[in-house]
């Protein structure tokens, strides 16, 4: 039997909230429950670079973040993209005749 408490929490989540003991798992479950997936998250914080969030959106991703630093991550990662690419608006027509049918080709694929 280990010394150590029960703790479900991945090994080095710097999360807020790590799950350390009963009161904070507990904490960490209703998060869960009342706030976004991971995986939708990353559809919301996607598209939260091109239009504002609602306020109550954004109440969910904060308290999101307090269990999950990956998602957290995922939107700084976001961020610093942004930011990079509005620094060399230069490159952006790089992209050959080709490519950008290809592109088309598979957009429209999707779509259907």
């Amino acid at each position: 039997m280990p010394d150590e408490p029960y703790n479900p929490s991945p090994i080095g989540n710097p999360s807020v909230l790590a799950r350390r003991n009963w009161w904070q798992t507990m904490l960490v479950k209703f998060i869960g429950k009342h706030t976004p997936k991971c995986r939708e998250m990353v559809r919301i914080l996607s598209q939260s670079m091109d239009e504002p969030m609602p306020p109550m959106m954004l109440i969910k991703k904060r308290l999101h973040f307090l269990i999950c630093c990956w998602c957290q991550r995922y939107e700084e990662q976001l961020r610093y993209m942004r930011h990079t690419a509005r620094h060399f608006p230069e490159h952006s027509d790089e992209a050959s005749a080709e490519a950008r049918e290809r592109i088309k080709q598979k957009l429209a694929e999707s779509a259907r």
